[in-house]
């Protein structure tokens, strides 16, 4: 498979991610992170999330509108890392949402990235029926992008 064909499959899952953030697909995100997954994200360096707290962040996600607007993936050996950038239209957490003590809010989190582009960086493995993401990163708002 092409880095090119790579990079569109992976696309396709932060689609999906997405998708199912927004439509309430629970089931769906339970099976899409693995049980030692990893999430932070810049600028809340105490920002620090593992399966349950990244699902739970998730379900609190009232409203959301996104679109990736570029996604790169290169295998190493059993594992892919991918690039990706997402333009926030708008996502709105429950009121008073909250990921735990020290980190911040989903009106926090919202403030941060609506109107603009962030990047993500994702490790990934395959369970022997899906790639599964088990490291997230938010490296932060992108301040310039173009296509």
């Amino acid at each position: 498979m092409s880095n090119k064909e790579l990079s569109r499959q992976f696309w396709e899952l932060y689609e999906q991610w997405g998708a199912a953030i927004a439509n309430k697909d629970h089931d769906w995100l339970e099976d899409f992170f693995t049980d030692d997954f990893l999430g932070t994200a810049q600028p809340w360096p105490t920002l620090i999330v593992d399966k349950e707290k990244m699902i739970q962040l998730d379900k609190d996600i009232e409203n959301m509108d996104t679109h990736w607007v570029h996604v790169v993936a290169h295998k190493l050996g059993d594992t892919v890392v991918t690039l990706g950038l997402v333009k926030y239209n708008n996502e709105e957490f429950k009121p008073g949402s909250t990921v735990a003590e020290g980190m911040p809010t989903g009106d926090e989190i919202s403030q941060l990235t609506k109107g603009k582009i962030v990047a993500y960086v994702n490790g990934w493995r395959h369970n022997g029926e899906r790639w599964q993401v088990f490291d997230h990163h938010m490296v932060g708002v992108v301040d310039e992008w173009t296509e």
